[in-house]
């Protein structure tokens, strides 16, 4: 995956409809900064239903090892 762009949040709100076309469409990821620190990103809707799945299977396994007794 290539760096995203970046963007401050005013120039993200004027192009937020491209935005989210280059995320659905086209796989982009967008940071979206204020006052030069990153405070959000954009990123297309498999990409983060595949991070939220991973999220919740990491939490089911490390529940399962608790469940077990083991301290790994």
């Amino acid at each position: 995956m290539k760096k995203p762009q970046s963007l401050p949040v005013e120039q993200a709100r004027k192009e937020f409809a491209d935005l989210l076309d280059g995320s659905q469409h086209k796989g982009e990821h967008t940071e979206i900064t204020r006052r030069s620190k990153r405070s959000g990103v954009l990123v297309p809707p498999d990409w983060y239903d595949m991070a939220v799945a991973a999220i919740a299977e990491n939490k089911e396994f490390r529940r399962r090892q608790a469940d077990d007794g083991d301290p790994s």
